[in-house]
C-alpha cells in the first residue's frame, strides 16, 4: 500500500472548514494563555492553563483540587485581564480539574 502524499497544512485547511476553525480556536486559546501568564503568580504559571472560552466564561484547567483552589483565588484577576484581550465579552470564570496523560 502506498503512503499518502504529504500536503501543506494550508492545503488541508482550505479543504476542511471545521478543521480550520478548530485550529484557529486552538491558536487563540494559546495566545490568550501566553498573554495571561505574566498576570499569574509565579507558582501557578506551570500548573494553571486556559482550557477554553465557552460563551462568556473563561475556563481554566488544573490537575488537582488543591490547584483549583489556588486558581480560583487568581481567577478574578485573570478574568479582568482576559476581558481586555478576548474579542467577545467575558463575564465569569470556571475552574476545572482534569487529569493529565500519565496521571
Amino acid at each position: 500500500m502506498d503512503k499518502p502524499k504529504a500536503r501543506p497544512v494550508q492545503a488541508v485547511l482550505n479543504g476542511n472548514r471545521s478543521l480550520a476553525a478548530l485550529l484557529r480556536a486552538g491558536r487563540a486559546f494559546d495566545e490568550l494563555e501566553k498573554r495571561l501568564r505574566p498576570h499569574m503568580s509565579e507558582i501557578s504559571r506551570e500548573t494553571v492553563r486556559v482550557a477554553c472560552v465557552e460563551g462568556d466564561t473563561l475556563v481554566l484547567s488544573v490537575t488537582t483540587p488543591a490547584w483549583a483552589s489556588r486558581a480560583r483565588m487568581e481567577a478574578p484577576r485573570l478574568l479582568y485581564e482576559a476581558q481586555a484581550i478576548w474579542p467577545t465579552p467575558l463575564r465569569q470564570f470556571q475552574v476545572i480539574v482534569e487529569s493529565r496523560a500519565g496521571d
